[in-house]
């Protein structure tokens, strides 16, 4: 939402710098920030959704030769928001039928776990987004992105959700930077080689650091004092998040497990083996 022009604007629109083999299958996704839903007027729903689905179609036009069959949206939508988020939902399904695609849509934990508070989403299929689980602004948590303990307490006793369910699991690290007790900043990709200069940084327990001298890292300036905390994640808590999830979900025909994100880093870092490792638990 541009609040200066008072209305919803692309701010980072994917650009095609090689196209993909004919034998792939891409699925274009979209972010919304629920702040656009907080300020969108009713009368403003079905012209974005025209818009976004004009979007869409041109930015898919060099993939002509590839197979899409699904559009997905992601937005965390809130109780604040959901009427007028649904109503976009009905009206860019609609409009997705013409070129005979499927809607899908992101799906967050505690709207699995409440669904008679958060709604349901009129779509064909959810993607459970199960990563970035916990408080990554308090110095205390442990790993943000997955913790088999905190997903249990959303993963116990729900009722049948009602769309089918896609998974989609961290593949992902990062350092949380704190500064004078807050976090201030994400470091992606950040790992244990990279804190090793004693001179510099000083592990002080398990995946943290503190900053002793002033430095860069990755092109952020620290000051002494500075804290790090590590995160990442490793297969036996994929392989135990896996198995929350297969025991609890709905059956659903076809499910797709999706890694968040697959880059050169991740790909370095896991094998294909470990991959299918962790998608069989769903079989």
């Amino acid at each position: 939402w541009d609040f200066n022009q008072q209305e919803a604007i692309p701010i980072s629109v994917f650009s095609v710098k090689n196209i993909p083999v004919a034998t792939s299958e891409i699925v274009p996704t979209v972010f919304i920030t629920n702040r656009t839903f907080l300020n969108l007027p009713a009368e403003k729903i079905d012209p974005l959704a025209n818009d976004l689905f004009n979007k869409i179609k041109s930015l898919t036009t060099p993939f002509s030769h590839l197979s899409i069959s699904e559009i997905q949206l992601d937005c965390d939508w809130s109780s604040k928001t959901k009427i007028s988020y649904f109503l976009f939902l009905k009206k860019i399904k609609t409009l997705l039928q013409q070129n005979n695609w499927n809607l899908s849509v992101t799906i967050r934990l505690h709207q699995l776990k409440f669904p008679q508070k958060t709604g349901i989403p009129p779509a064909d299929r959810g993607v459970l987004m199960c990563y970035n689980v916990d408080d990554v602004q308090d110095w205390n948590t442990d790993n943000s992105i997955l913790d088999k303990k905190v997903t249990h307490t959303y993963l116990s006793k729900h009722p049948d959700y009602p769309l089918p369910l896609n998974v989609a699991l961290p593949a992902f690290r990062w350092g949380v930077l704190f500064r004078d007790g807050e976090m201030i900043k994400l470091l992606n990709g950040l790992d244990e080689q990279e804190l090793s200069d004693s001179v510099f940084y000083q592990q002080t327990t398990i995946n943290r650091y503190e900053i002793q001298r002033s430095t860069y890292l990755n092109g952020h300036y620290l000051y002494p004092g500075d804290k790090i905390r590590l995160e990442k994640i490793t297969i036996p808590q994929l392989e135990a998040v896996a198995t929350q999830l297969a025991v609890t979900l709905p059956t659903a025909e076809q499910r797709e497990i999706i890694f968040y994100h697959l880059d050169t880093m991740v790909v370095n870092q896991y094998s294909a083996a470990e991959f299918n490792k962790i998608a069989r638990i769903f079989d």
